[in-house]
Protein backbone atom coordinates (compact mmCIF):
# COMPACT_ATOMS: atom_id res chain seq x y z
CA UNK A 1 0.00 0.00 0.00
CA UNK A 2 2.62 2.46 0.17
CA UNK A 3 4.16 1.47 -2.68
CA UNK A 4 1.03 2.61 -4.09
CA UNK A 5 0.84 6.44 -2.34
CA UNK A 6 5.01 6.69 -3.24
CA UNK A 7 4.11 6.52 -7.23
CA UNK A 8 1.11 9.03 -7.07
CA UNK A 9 3.18 11.75 -5.09
CA UNK A 10 6.09 10.93 -7.39
CA UNK A 11 3.83 11.55 -10.49
CA UNK A 12 2.27 14.42 -9.17
CA UNK A 13 5.87 15.94 -8.21
CA UNK A 14 7.06 15.18 -11.77
CA UNK A 15 4.58 16.51 -13.32
CA UNK A 16 4.79 19.77 -11.42
CA UNK A 17 8.32 20.08 -12.46
CA UNK A 18 7.19 18.98 -15.91
CA UNK A 19 5.05 22.12 -15.75
CA UNK A 20 6.83 24.82 -14.32
CA UNK A 21 9.88 23.76 -16.67
CA UNK A 22 7.74 23.76 -19.51
CA UNK A 23 6.33 27.48 -18.32
CA UNK A 24 9.29 29.11 -17.67
CA UNK A 25 10.78 28.23 -21.03
CA UNK A 26 7.59 29.45 -22.86
CA UNK A 27 8.10 32.63 -21.30
CA UNK A 28 11.68 32.93 -22.14
CA UNK A 29 10.83 32.92 -25.43
CA UNK A 30 8.12 35.10 -25.26
CA UNK A 31 9.97 37.89 -23.71
CA UNK A 32 12.99 37.50 -25.70
CA UNK A 33 10.10 37.73 -29.18
CA UNK A 34 8.53 41.07 -27.75
CA UNK A 35 12.07 42.59 -26.58
CA UNK A 36 12.82 41.87 -30.73
CA UNK A 37 9.68 43.30 -31.92
CA UNK A 38 9.90 46.25 -29.80
CA UNK A 39 13.44 47.09 -30.61
CA UNK A 40 12.57 46.60 -34.21
CA UNK A 41 9.48 49.37 -34.06
CA UNK A 42 11.30 51.72 -32.11
CA UNK A 43 13.78 51.50 -34.42
CA UNK A 44 11.72 52.29 -37.32
CA UNK A 45 9.14 54.80 -35.01
CA UNK A 46 12.53 56.61 -34.28
CA UNK A 47 13.08 57.47 -38.19
CA UNK A 48 9.42 58.42 -38.74
CA UNK A 49 8.57 60.49 -35.61
CA UNK A 50 7.46 63.98 -36.84
CA UNK A 51 9.68 67.27 -36.15
CA UNK A 52 9.11 68.02 -32.60
CA UNK A 53 6.89 71.46 -33.37
CA UNK A 54 8.47 72.86 -30.31
CA UNK A 55 12.21 72.56 -31.25
CA UNK A 56 12.71 75.30 -34.00
CA UNK A 57 14.01 74.19 -37.62
CA UNK A 58 17.05 75.54 -38.70
CA UNK A 59 18.02 76.35 -42.47
CA UNK A 60 20.11 74.66 -44.11
CA UNK A 61 21.74 74.63 -47.50
CA UNK A 62 23.29 72.51 -50.11
CA UNK A 63 23.16 69.77 -52.95
CA UNK A 64 20.83 66.69 -52.31
CA UNK A 65 22.80 64.03 -53.65
CA UNK A 66 22.90 60.06 -52.65
CA UNK A 67 25.71 58.51 -49.66
CA UNK A 68 27.08 55.79 -52.07
CA UNK A 69 28.18 58.69 -55.41
CA UNK A 70 28.15 61.91 -52.89
CA UNK A 71 28.47 64.96 -54.78
CA UNK A 72 30.15 62.95 -57.84
CA UNK A 73 28.11 60.50 -59.80
CA UNK A 74 29.75 57.14 -61.00
CA UNK A 75 26.86 56.75 -63.92
CA UNK A 76 27.97 59.52 -66.76
CA UNK A 77 24.75 58.26 -69.09
CA UNK A 78 22.56 59.94 -66.04
CA UNK A 79 22.10 63.02 -64.77
CA UNK A 80 22.94 63.36 -61.31
CA UNK A 81 19.49 63.57 -60.38
CA UNK A 82 18.54 60.51 -61.96
CA UNK A 83 21.49 58.72 -60.68
CA UNK A 84 20.57 59.94 -57.15
CA UNK A 85 17.35 58.46 -57.27
CA UNK A 86 18.30 55.01 -58.72
CA UNK A 87 21.28 54.49 -56.15
CA UNK A 88 18.39 55.36 -53.25
CA UNK A 89 16.03 52.78 -54.85
CA UNK A 90 18.95 50.18 -54.96
CA UNK A 91 19.36 50.94 -50.87
CA UNK A 92 21.33 54.18 -50.53
CA UNK A 93 20.10 56.78 -48.60
CA UNK A 94 19.55 60.56 -49.33
CA UNK A 95 22.23 63.13 -48.22
CA UNK A 96 23.12 66.79 -48.14
CA UNK A 97 26.47 67.79 -49.59
CA UNK A 98 27.43 71.41 -48.02
CA UNK A 99 30.91 72.19 -49.24
CA UNK A 100 33.16 69.24 -47.16
CA UNK A 101 30.48 68.76 -44.54
CA UNK A 102 27.93 65.78 -45.50
CA UNK A 103 24.38 65.18 -43.58
CA UNK A 104 22.06 62.37 -44.43
CA UNK A 105 18.40 63.51 -44.30
CA UNK A 106 15.22 61.41 -43.35
CA UNK A 107 11.93 62.12 -43.54
CA UNK A 108 10.06 64.15 -46.56
CA UNK A 109 11.30 61.27 -49.07
CA UNK A 110 8.77 62.01 -51.91
CA UNK A 111 9.96 65.55 -51.50
CA UNK A 112 13.94 64.86 -51.34
CA UNK A 113 13.59 62.62 -54.58
CA UNK A 114 11.96 65.39 -56.59
CA UNK A 115 14.76 67.67 -55.44
CA UNK A 116 17.69 65.01 -56.29
CA UNK A 117 20.37 66.24 -57.74
CA UNK A 118 19.66 70.05 -57.12
CA UNK A 119 20.28 72.67 -54.89
CA UNK A 120 18.36 72.99 -52.40
CA UNK A 121 17.69 75.23 -48.74
CA UNK A 122 15.69 72.91 -46.24
CA UNK A 123 14.18 72.90 -43.17
CA UNK A 124 14.74 70.94 -40.69
CA UNK A 125 16.46 69.78 -36.91
CA UNK A 126 19.78 68.42 -36.84
CA UNK A 127 20.71 65.67 -34.48
CA UNK A 128 24.36 64.71 -35.08
CA UNK A 129 25.46 64.33 -38.57
CA UNK A 130 21.44 63.61 -39.59
CA UNK A 131 18.87 66.22 -40.77
CA UNK A 132 14.94 65.40 -39.80
CA UNK A 133 13.54 67.52 -42.80
CA UNK A 134 10.72 69.31 -42.42
CA UNK A 135 10.65 71.45 -45.45
CA UNK A 136 12.64 71.74 -48.68
CA UNK A 137 12.46 74.06 -51.77
CA UNK A 138 15.28 74.71 -54.65
CA UNK A 139 17.29 77.42 -54.39
CA UNK A 140 17.00 79.99 -56.96
CA UNK A 141 18.97 79.75 -60.16
CA UNK A 142 21.75 82.46 -59.60
CA UNK A 143 23.51 84.61 -62.55
CA UNK A 144 26.71 83.09 -62.30
CA UNK A 145 25.55 79.05 -63.09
Amino acid sequence: MKHANRSWLSLLGFLAVLTLASSLIFAAVFAGVTAAIASGESARTADNQQVDPIVPGQSFSGLITDADCGSRHTDSKKSAAECARMCVRNGSRYVMVNGDKNYELTGAPQQLGELAGQRVSLIGVLSGHAIKVSSANPLAATAEE
